[in-house]
């Protein structure tokens, strides 16, 4: 069965178009092919980002960095070897680090206990799971786990959930 669904609202110059989605019985998760079109798109995404600091002069340098002066940086490359470089402007994008548990009570072993990273490589869908931090990265890979059939909970020390920005109201 067939059924097509009209995007409406929206004017008519603006958007014309409609979408057919088809009904089908025994949906399974192939989790082995979802990883990987995660991965993939990561890679996609990564060298999309690539390109445009190419294209837009942008210079792109991997690796670990400390200020000298307020617009000289001192980096570690990842290739080896150091460098230093002077911008008027910088921009320092760190990605994502796990807060480590106070006193290294408990191990990340990214196998049993995992951090966000971990989580989006699991090999198969948890019976439970518990997300400690319910800030955004917590509450988004408990809400996957969650569709894809986990049990979960998550746990969070403050307040609210939803992390830095979020309106106290609705957290």
């Amino acid at each position: 069965m067939s059924l097509i669904l009209f995007l409406t609202g929206v004017p008519d110059v603006l958007i014309r178009t409609f979408f057919i989605v088809r009904i089908v019985d025994n949906v399974t998760l192939n989790l082995d092919q979802m990883l990987k079109a995660k991965e993939d798109s990561v890679k996609g995404l990564t060298k999309g980002i690539e390109f445009l600091f190419k294209q837009n002069k942008v210079d792109y340098i991997k690796g670990s960095g400390s200020f000298i002066t307020p617009n000289k940086i001192k980096v570690s490359l990842l290739e080896g070897g150091e460098t230093e470089i002077e911008a008027k402007n910088v921009v320092i994008a760190t990605g994502s680090e796990v807060a480590p548990f106070p006193g290294g009570a408990i191990e990340i072993d990214e196998k049993q206990i995992v951090s966000s990273t971990g989580a989006l490589e699991l090999n198969q869908v948890p019976g439970k799971m518990v997300v400690i931090g319910g800030g955004i990265i917590g509450l988004e890979m408990g809400s996957v786990w969650s569709r894809l059939g986990a049990e979960v909970t998550v746990v969070e020390f403050l307040g609210n959930i939803g992390g830095a920005g979020i309106d106290d109201e609705i957290a």
